[in-house]
């Protein structure tokens, strides 16, 4: 909205000869635009208010105003010696267009806990009652419209929801039959519905990312259900009560599940205790599996039982009769025979030789690890990915320096070229901002410091495939119709820092150095092939006019220092001298010079300086004037002198721009006391990762705790901790074979694959101690509970690996990375857990493998 002005437009020669001084003009306004109270009056014991009349009512009362001519009895008419006009604020400030069209712009944002869709509907039907009431010629539309967008994610999102429900459901069917399959399954939405419920209390609300981490953590929760399923169906396949059977599986796998839960909880505590931007953009994620895996063990610990004892119906393995008549079979031999399938055989097999050739697995498990960490050096590495909103973004620069008219020639020129069907039919509508950032309308979009020669604007396409190529067609109309334009075309993105963006702080004091240090950067940056948005962030030098006031003259003149800098502004931009009431408006009274003066640089030598005494006297009788050249603008950062040099790269991620970009910063050669310093992405992923990492020591030493409480050992803990960073192994493969970055929600996952792994550790050595602690010998302990438990670990991995498919097949923008990493990495770890795993058990244990076997 532009604020309105009156404009006192005056010519310094009409002036000189009515022998009028603007001091007399001001002063006559002054006193005559007065609300001042005259008193009051007693009667019949009331008091009366007196108030005099003066104030301006109409801009022809200022019109009128007569002023007396020095050394006369005549007067004259401010209108015959000013220009008086009523207008907008010139120059303007923050202009906005929409469509090539100049618009008002309103920035709405919704409450926390309101539904962004429902909440759009509700704002389209109130506008368009607006809409009719507004005077004729004004139509409201959506600049950028978030429920939409808000709508297509979080449906896809839900819609990846059910499919990996589907999935879990279908794949638990299939290795545990239709009836138990549909009591694992029944607990599955159950526990969604209990993590909805809790959500709530958390504030968290149905958004993309939360929606996401339900996917992830499907394939995790359904593992409780999975265990205490199992383990009721093998005590009844063993001929155990089912009552008992049921009561039984609680008891002893209560503390086991509960310590995998916790376990898995706290690694992901460490992204709960992120702050900032980052944190508030990523806090739904770990607290999403936090509260359904806290759901999860409670409902398996009560539910499941629950549905087991009314439903589940298992025969022993051997009938009634055979069992009263026939001999005790060993506890080996009822495993043997519950676990006689074609799949268990191959399995036992295996292991037995695994066993057998312990050096040679522990060697190719170190090769693995190895390759592993080889691998991760050579991966593609961003802290966020680009966001698929069918939107992008344009940054106008002009040189420094320029006014805020020329920005709107220039987005008027672009505006009409967007528009235009026949070149860019994809293009629907654009907002752009002139001199101004414009509002906040996406959490990671923080807009420019206001700026006369800065443009912004905000493309919005059909869909979101078509940006990449409008980004390519749009940035070479900028470089062949544009020339005197810096254009910055980008994509937006879903972190706190553009993908791909390097900053280079030089830091000094001497201004003059750095700014020609930073030329030299620049230049040696924009002649690297497939650089884009190279930019300083001091621009470029200005021209400036510098009044050199000789002060025995003034003084002998009766000028003072602050009367010619006062002269000058009232004759340049102008001065206020007292306001226009209309209403309740109040509306600034302006001198200023008439626009051909203040636009003629010959006449500014010929303003006159007007002294309180009303005495005037050209500038130039007071003042040497000398043109020189001086910085638009020097930046500090802790308090130094700092320029930013910023740069983005055709292919290049942020790492390897860096290390493309040393050579030069190394040529710069900087005196001593100078220094730089890497910005943008790489340094809020340092940062972040300084967050993460802070918490990362003591939530580690609480999985320690926690394992040595629950094994009573050192050992048992230290072989799960081994074989974490084999599983890391197998998702830098994957992360290499799928091409996909190794990005802040990767990091993520492989904290939540450590959770996962860490779990099933702990359910294979508890059932290992089970097994020993029930007569069996070392060796038959560890391939019986390796054999027990192969069913309900593949069970977990496939359910979860499949369950992250839908991310991984629609390459998800923010979990794509993530779900590679979870879906490779615990393939991997599965083998590990399943083979390596019992192999390091009894190396460190010493378990003798029978000399029969």
């Amino acid at each position: 909205v532009q604020e309105e002005q009156i404009f006192l437009k005056f010519s310094t020669a009409k002036l000189s000869q009515f022998g009028i001084s603007l001091g007399e003009i001001n002063d006559t306004l002054i006193q005559q635009n007065v609300v001042l109270p005259g008193g009051r009056i007693d009667a019949a014991e009331q008091d009366i208010i007196v108030e005099t009349s003066g104030n301006f009512r109409t801009v022809e009362d200022i019109k009128s105003i007569l002023i007396t001519i020095p050394g006369t009895q005549h007067t004259v008419a401010i209108e015959d010696l000013l220009e008086v006009e009523r207008g907008y604020i010139d120059p303007p400030k923050d202009l906005a267009y929409f469509n090539g069209r100049q618009a008002i712009v309103i920035s709405v944002s919704i409450i926390p806990g309101t539904n962004s869709v429902e909440f759009g509907e509700r704002l389209t039907k109130r506008l368009n009652q607006l809409e009719s009431e507004l005077p004729i010629g004004y139509v409201v539309e959506y600049a950028t419209f978030q429920p939409d967008l808000v709508e297509v994610a979080v449906d896809g999102g839900l819609n990846n929801v059910y499919m990996t429900l589907v999935i879990v459901l279908v794949v638990v069917m299939l290795f545990l039959g239709v009836r138990t399959g549909l009591i694992v399954g029944s607990f599955v939405p159950m526990t969604m519905l209990l993590g909805m419920i809790t959500m709530r209390f958390f504030q968290i609300e149905l958004e993309r990312v939360s929606i996401a981490s339900s996917i992830i953590a499907l394939g995790m929760l359904v593992d409780n259900g999975i265990v205490i399923a199992e383990d009721i169906r093998t005590r009844l396949e063993h001929g155990e009560e089912k009552r008992q059977a049921c009561i039984e599986t609680g008891r002893t796998l209560s503390i086991p599940l509960l310590t995998s839960s916790l376990t898995t909880i706290l690694a992901f505590v460490p992204m709960v205790m992120i702050d900032g931007q980052t944190g508030d953009y990523a806090f739904s994620l770990p607290m999403v599996v936090i509260l359904l895996l806290l759901c999860s063990w409670f409902l398996s610990m009560y539910m499941t039982p629950a549905m087991c004892f009314w439903f589940m119906k298992v025969k022993p393995k051997e009938d009634e009769a055979n069992r009263d008549s026939a001999p005790a079979l060993s506890a080996d031999a009822k495993d043997k025979d519950l676990y006689s399938g074609s799949f268990y055989r191959v399995y036992r097999g295996l292991l037995q030789q695994m066993l057998r050739f312990r050096v040679i697995v522990l060697v190719l498990a170190a090769s693995a690890l190895f390759f592993g960490g080889f691998v991760s050096t050579k991966l593609v590495r961003e802290f966020f990915g680009p966001s698929e909103r069918n939107q992008f973004l344009v940054y106008l620069d002009l040189p420094a320096g320029y006014t805020i008219h020329t920005s709107e020639d220039v987005v008027n020129r672009l505006t009409t070229w967007l528009s235009d069907k026949e070149k860019n039919p994809e293009i629907t509508s654009t907002i752009a901002y002139v001199g101004t950032g414009g509002p906040r309308f996406f959490l990671v979009l923080s807009p420019f410091d206001p700026d006369p020669h800065l443009a912004f604007l905000v493309v919005n396409t059909e869909k979101s495939r078509q940006v990449p190529e409008l980004i390519q067609r749009v940035r070479q109309h900028l470089n062949d119709a544009f020339p005197e334009v810096s254009g910055r075309v980008k994509q937006m993105w879903m972190g706190s820092e553009e993908p791909g963006f390097v900053e280079v702080r030089l830091y000094g004091l001497n201004a003059n150095y750095l700014f020609e240090k930073g030329a030299q950067l620049v230049a040696g940056l924009k002649a690297m092939p497939g650089t884009l948005d190279v930019k300083s962030t001091w621009e470029n030098k200005i021209r400036k006019v510098l009044v050199v006031v000789d002060q025995a003259r003034a003084r002998r003149a009766g000028i003072t220092s602050r009367e010619v800098a006062m002269s000058l502004q009232a004759h340049m931009d102008g001065a206020e001298v007292t306001e226009f009431r209309e209403g309740d408006l109040a509306i600034p009274v302006i001198f200023r010079s008439v626009e051909q003066e203040r636009k003629a640089l010959s006449d500014f030598r010929n303003v006159n300086v007007y002294s309180k005494e009303g005495v005037s006297v050209p500038l130039t009788q007071i003042a040497n004037l000398r043109m020189e050249w001086d910085y638009y603008r020097i930046s500090r950062r802790n308090q130094e002198k700092c320029l930013t040099v910023e740069v983005k790269h055709e292919f290049l991620k942020a790492p390897e721009l860096l290390a493309a970009t040393k050579p030069l910063i190394e040529n710069l050669d900087l005196n001593e006391g100078y220094h730089w310093e890497v910005g943008g992405e790489l340094e809020a992923q340092a940062e972040t990762m300084e967050k993460l990492t802070r918490w990362l020591p003591l939530c580690v030493f609480g999985i320690l705790a926690l394992l040595i409480w629950q094994f009573s050992s050192f050992r048992k803990p230290l072989i799960i901790f081994i074989t974490i960073p084999l599983a890391f192994a197998g998702s830098f493969f994957g992360l290499a074979v799928m091409r996909a970055p190794f990005d802040f929600f990767a990091m993520l996952g492989l904290l939540s694959l450590a959770g996962v792994i860490i779990n099933n550790g702990i359910v294979l050595l508890d059932k290992i101690d089970v097994e020993t602690s029930q007569g069996s010998d070392p060796y038959n302990a560890v391939l019986t509970a390796a054999i027990s438990r192969f069913r309900p670990i593949l069970m977990t991995t496939v359910t979860t690996v499949l369950g992250v498919m839908p991310l991984i097949v629609l390459k998800d923008p923010l979990f794509y990375s993530m779900a590679v990493i979870l879906a490779s990495g615990l393939i991997f770890g599965t083998m590990l857990t399943l083979g390596a795993v019992p192999v390091i058990y009894s190396l460190m244990f010493r378990v003798k493998r029978p000399q029969a076997q």
